[in-house]
């Protein structure tokens, strides 16, 4: 079995840095087998998990990366792993989670804390200010089959009237990713007609 690595690079964000990087993976003999991009505030960002050949040593793969990407201030943080066919830590029912409303700290701590109660796996979690206080947040949940829907709806728009949010759960069967605040961009949720 060839060596997994999880990769998580930061970089400015211009023209060709994403080139640059999957240059240097193929170069390397890099197989990626899970990657997710997005630019943050100006800035470019990318976690990959991928394989490489047996003779390829993290130093090595750290070395050439961080070469190639010099011209781009690339930032790079590597580790060994297993690359999964499925990397959900548990067997459940995926669900999106949107939250819109006014931004307010500890907001997305509160909500985190209340998943993580009752066993449920955030597998993704895109946010962005919509407007001065204000954001709209979509996460991507794995939701145990023990989990009381109907409770945890309860305690979600509980948790949203008190902090002056609109909330929804869905199953991915009803997902409709059209629906999504115009903030979030299409492209960025899985079930649209975007990227992932």
């Amino acid at each position: 079995m060839q060596p997994a690595y999880l990769l998580t690079m930061t970089a400015r964000n211009r023209s060709g840095v994403l080139a640059a990087v999957t240059t240097a993976l193929a170069e390397l003999g890099g197989d990626m087998q899970y990657t997710t991009q997005a630019v943050i505030n100006g800035m470019f960002t990318m976690t990959i998990v991928a394989e490489f050949p047996p003779h390829r040593t993290s130093d090595v793969i750290r070395d050439h990366l961080l070469d190639v990407g010099r011209p781009y201030e690339l930032e790079l943080v590597i580790r060994e792993t297993e690359a999964q066919p499925d990397s959900r830590i548990s067997q459940g029912n995926r669900y999106f989670l949107t939250l819109t409303g006014q931004d307010a700290p500890g907001v997305v701590r509160t909500l985190c804390a209340m998943l993580a109660q009752e066993l449920t796996e955030i597998e993704r979690m895109y946010a962005v200010p919509d407007a001065p206080g204000t954001f709209s947040m979509v996460m991507i949940l794995n939701v145990p089959d023990s989990v009381d829907m109907i409770s945890l709806n309860s305690d979600l728009e509980l948790f949203a009237a008190l902090n002056g949010l609109t909330i929804s759960l869905e199953h991915e069967k009803n997902y409709d990713a059209a629906d999504l605040p115009k903030t979030l961009y299409p492209g960025m949720v899985p079930g649209s007609s975007g990227m992932i």
